[in-house]
């Protein structure tokens, strides 16, 4: 029989160890204002920098070029997107995936915005991207990387835990082909490239589009933002759009770039546009509208229907351009430690959150044609941030578009007020900080000022 003094000294050694899993593994939530860390000072001192090197746009006549290379698999591969999919594996080509290519050249320097139907573009995908680039005259720094967000393209593209969990098991054979094919992509269209004209409008569509966070209690972004791009070719159009691409749910299992599919499918019939392009802008907590319609039903509703905004906006015949100022860099971006919520105020530890999804740097992208200002994020950042950013923009006489999935991942970024909530964007996917909306806003402000000013 075990004595009573042995099991208090079992309960106590059991507490014990307890204690010591819990603070090698959990601790509470930083919520020390960001202005006080060091990280914000460093960032500051960068911005700083930017700014006294911020030289002013040089313009010259213009070329632009155009080009899609599928990345549709040939062979079986998990779908990306959604952790409840089972199996994950796609059983047919619903419509074919592609990474598009919009080049600009002013004779002073080149430029270029890419696309890929995919989740996000991986931060192992831009490694190998980087690589592949030296043999080339482009560098990172020259690409304004972008993915539409559709949630049935194909995986395997992330190493890690969390990455099998939505992407599929991991193979660096897609990371080194999905690479080489935008690399393809951004070749091609140099090569067709010809002297060019360059034009921006935007429109509300806000039925499109609703918050999938906390509905009527927040906002939506309702612009859908265009490029319009001519050369000897013809018209090309890149839409940019706020609304998750997800009208296509987890039980849905064939490939699929979801509605921006069906934006570019309504070009097809027009003369004059030789490619139709698209963006994921600032999608978190921004959905699809809720249609009556289901998966490729609904796909094909709002895809449309922006596509027909598109149409009307390319009738009413924006400003079109034939010199250009170019210019893009990219800052590196200082972040709190990362770490997963386990409740509202426990994270997990950040080198468990390491182990879990990696460790990579991260970085803002910037892209500036003439008085249209690209940021590119690494995040799904805020529709709602985006809406204050864009008046903050006008008011410069600038016309900013913000892009998510810029080569790095570093989760959600909501609007701050809705942090604490139980809910998959703000306590699954928030992994910088209870106050990085106001820090991302914070340091987009700035760049607009730079970029108005330089």
């Amino acid at each position: 029989m075990i004595s009573s003094k042995t099991i208090r000294r079992i309960l106590l050694g059991t507490i014990f160890l307890i204690v010591i899993l819990f603070n090698l593994l959990i601790t509470w939530v930083d919520r020390e204002p960001y202005p006080e860390k060091q990280f914000y000072k460093r960032m500051m001192r960068r911005m700083d920098s930017l700014e006294s090197g911020m030289q002013p746009l040089e313009f010259d006549s213009l070329s632009t070029g155009w080009s899609k290379v599928s990345i549709t698999p040939e062979t079986v591969l998990p779908l990306a997107g959604y952790g409840a999919r089972d199996p994950m594996e796609f059983e047919q080509i619903h419509d074919s995936v592609f990474v598009r290519a919009l080049v600009f050249d002013n004779g002073l320097t080149k430029k270029a915005i890419i696309s890929a139907d995919l989740l996000i573009i991986h931060p192992e995908v831009t490694r190998a991207l980087k690589e592949k680039l030296k043999k080339t005259t482009w560098t990172l720094n020259d690409i304004l990387l972008t993915a539409t967000h559709t949630h049935s393209s194909l995986g395997s593209w992330a190493p890690g835990m969390v990455g099998k969990m939505f992407a599929g098991a991991y193979d660096p054979g897609v990371v080194e082909w999905l690479s080489g094919r935008i690399s393809q992509a951004l070749a091609e269209a140099e090569d067709n490239a010809t002297t060019g004209l360059i034009g921006y409008g935007e429109l509300s569509v806000p039925d499109m589009i609703r918050n999938r966070l906390v509905g009527s209690e927040g906002t939506t972004d309702p612009l859908l933002k265009v490029i319009l791009a001519r050369n000897s070719r013809g018209l090309a159009i890149h839409g940019i759009y706020g609304a998750h691409a997800t009208c296509l749910d987890h039980n849905f299992r064939d490939i699929s770039a979801d509605y921006p599919a069906a934006y570019y499918q309504a070009f097809k019939e027009d003369t004059l546009v030789k490619y139709a392009g698209f963006s994921a802008g600032a999608v978190a907590s921004m959905g699809p509208a809720d249609i009556d319609r289901q998966q490729w039903a609904k796909a094909e509703i709002i895809g449309n229907n922006l596509a027909e905004q598109t149409k009307l906006l390319q009738m009413l015949g924006p400003p079109m351009h034939q010199k250009a100022g170019l210019r893009s860099f990219e800052i590196p971006f200082e972040l709190r430690e990362p770490h997963m919520k386990v409740s509202k105020n426990l994270i997990l530890r950040p080198w468990l959150f390491k182990t879990f999804v990696g460790d990579y740097s991260t970085s803002i992208s910037c892209l500036q044609i003439n008085d249209i200002l690209f940021i590119g994020l690494p995040c799904d950042f805020s529709g709602e941030l985006a809406v204050q950013l864009h008046q903050y923009a006008r008011s410069k006489n600038l016309n900013l578009i913000i892009t998510s999935f810029n080569g790095g991942y570093i989760g959600y970024v909501p609007d701050d007020r809705w942090y604490d909530l139980d809910k998959y964007e703000t306590r699954t996917m928030s992994w910088f900080g209870f106050d990085n909306g106001a820090y991302f806003s914070e340091v987009i402000t700035r760049i607009i000022d730079i970029t108005s000013n330089g």
